[in-house]
């Protein structure tokens, strides 16, 4: 219920959009970054079929530590699975900078991490 229509929604560190086929669905202003372009061209496609009117420019390459949206572009930024992936303390850190960057004021960032996975 924290995500209502007309927001614009986020996923930093996409993959190849499993977690954006219900924000696709409901019409909500999806973006996306990941640094495989691979993916992007996979969310892309789906993009395509389930909200044809996005841009294709709302899915970029680019690591989550240098996303190219601007700062306080989403109403929410969403990270599944991604910021246990960093190398170190400071690509965390830089990953989780560029997260709240883009942020609006008063805007959700929502993050789950498999700490198992991170040192």
């Amino acid at each position: 219920g924290r995500l209502t229509q007309g927001m614009r929604v986020l996923d930093a560190g996409c993959g190849g959009g499993r977690n954006l086929h219900y924000l696709l669905q409901a019409g909500y202003d999806v973006h996306a970054v990941d640094a495989e372009p691979a993916a992007i061209e996979a969310v892309q496609r789906l993009a395509a079929r389930l909200a044809p009117s996005l841009p294709s420019d709302n899915f970029r390459v680019a690591p989550v530590e240098a996303m190219t949206f601007p700062d306080d572009h989403a109403d929410a930024v969403l990270s599944i699975a991604v910021l246990h992936f960093a190398r170190d303390d400071a690509q965390f850190e830089a990953m989780l900078r560029g997260m709240w960057r883009t942020v609006r004021p008063g805007g959700i960032l929502a993050a789950r991490v498999d700490s198992a996975g991170y040192r």
